[in-house]
């Protein structure tokens, strides 16, 4: 199939028009539009927008661009929800959204349905093109492309002491602005928090480690890419990342071939040795201070020490686990109530035992705190359910590509342990859209759906396109 220049989307030819558009005019401003929605997804910042009544973001605008050109003909609406019982987890998400909805209702709160509904739309609307349009190799290649950018961003942010994304600051109250700790600068990229960011380089592992060319993990196979994430997660300064991608890197390593395996530990053994000698050289100033700072820091988190100090740690943000030992009182409280959650709008803040907790570091008590325990256990029953899927299918196939997937995934359902959302699920919901679309990268989703009649086609939508 002939492919756009700029984009790598399918150019439609006279035997093949675009099942969204006319003439080839219209397929390049689709393709745009396309990739546009994709890189907004993944690049831009939440805080780039307009505020029209609600917070009008940038991937929101393409969203509604790209659902109002699809959802001009009955057919592909037709499609659009037929997708969705397909997908295994569909039935707790709506269950999910269930929750969300009556919440709206009794505290009267928008938000606390309008969030995750955007969210689930995303995800849906995603899996629709990768299968109609993008294809999976093409969504793939494109975010990896999108990760070089972000990851060197990520240094000059460092060198620069503020997010090179400020400047595109349009709406207020969502970009919290510069993160110290113990004298370093914490990097952001387009996240509206480090933690956030940290967030996000867990779930760009997957791509750098894996080959999608190959149908194999490699963690090597993209050398200066996979070492610019090492310096962006040291760089964020979250010690629950670093310690998220060491673990979900040591994991993908031996889900490599054995033949992939040994090249690679022959290149693995020196870069350690070369690695440690410099860090040995540097520990009193620079880079072997940052980086023991950032190791110690994890230790102390983990055992209750206080080895950290002597690299610069402030020694109050050493109390940081006996504050998260707190946050589990939470579904204790009597004043919060077990089936209804206090929504979004309102602001958590509770004294318990003896300490004055409003910030809760826990994407799943965060849950509770917003939708009680049906929200909380049906947003469980979505990460499980997707997350089986993934292994069963693992199981079957033994398909290095779900293999990397899930790993991405689950090790950011786990970091979520630690913090909370702040706004990049959609980081997560890429992976699991990849993994639904696996089988459907060369079975196009129309190729199930009964043509209609000509006169209730779209006057934007022509004909299918088969991929």
């Amino acid at each position: 199939m002939e492919t756009n220049k700029n984009f790598n989307a399918p150019i439609i030819g006279n035997e093949q028009k675009s099942k969204y558009v006319k003439d080839q005019r219209d397929v390049k401003i689709f393709s745009f539009i396309s990739w546009m929605f994709l890189f907004s997804l993944y690049v831009l910042p939440q805080y780039f927008g307009v505020h029209i009544g609600i917070d009008f973001t940038m991937q929101r605008i393409f969203l509604i661009i790209i659902l109002f050109v699809i959802f001009t003909s009955r057919n592909h609406v037709r499609a659009y929800f037929a997708m969705i019982p397909t997908i295994r987890g569909s039935i707790f998400i709506g269950l999910y959204l269930f929750v969300t909805a009556y919440t709206l209702v009794l505290r009267a709160d928008i938000s606390a349905f309008i969030n995750p509904f955007i969210e689930f739309l995303i995800f849906y609307t995603l899996i629709y093109l990768i299968r109609e349009f993008y294809g999976v190799e093409y969504c793939f290649k494109w975010i990896v492309r999108f990760i070089y950018v972000l990851l060197i961003m990520g240094v000059i942010e460092y060198i620069n002491g503020e997010s090179l994304f400020a400047k595109l600051e349009t709406l207020k109250g969502l970009y919290t602005g510069v993160f110290i700790r113990s004298g370093s600068y914490r990097i952001m990229g387009p996240a509206i928090h480090s933690l956030g960011y940290g967030l996000m380089l867990v779930t760009m592992t997957p791509f750098v480690l894996f080959d999608y060319k190959n149908n194999e993990i490699n963690i090597f196979g993209r050398k200066f890419l996979f070492f610019l994430l090492i310096v962006n997660v040291f760089l964020c300064g979250s010690r629950s990342t670093l310690s998220i991608f060491f673990v979900e890197v040591i994991v993908l390593f031996f889900f490599q071939s054995s033949e992939r395996k040994k090249k690679n530990i022959s290149i693995l053994i020196p870069t350690l040795i070369v690695f440690t000698l410099l860090v040995i050289l540097t520990k009193n100033h620079g880079f072997g201070r940052y980086v023991l700072l950032q190791i110690t820091s994890i230790i102390d988190e983990a055992f209750g020490t206080n080895y950290s100090i002597q690299y610069g740690a402030d020694p109050a943000l050493l109390q940081s686990s006996n504050y998260r030992a707190q946050l589990s009182s939470i579904f204790k409280l009597s004043w919060l109530n077990p089936l209804v959650g206090i929504g979004r709008k309102r602001s958590f803040a509770a004294e318990i035992n003896g300490s004055y907790v409003y910030s809760v570091d826990n994407y799943y008590i965060c849950e509770y705190i917003r939708y009680a325990y049906p929200g909380l256990f049906s947003y469980l029953l979505i990460i499980f359910s997707f997350l089986k899927d993934m292994i069963v299918k693992i199981v079957k196939t033994k398909d290095p590509y779900c293999v990397a997937l899930f790993v991405g995934s689950a090790c950011a359902f786990i970091n979520l342990y630690w913090i909370d959302s702040l706004m990049n699920l959609k980081y997560i919901y890429i992976l699991l859209a990849l993994f639904v679309c696996r089988d459907y990268y060369k079975k196009p989703l129309n190729e199930a759906t009964p043509k209609k009649d000509d006169s209730k086609k779209s006057k934007y939508i022509k004909k299918s396109v088969l991929r």
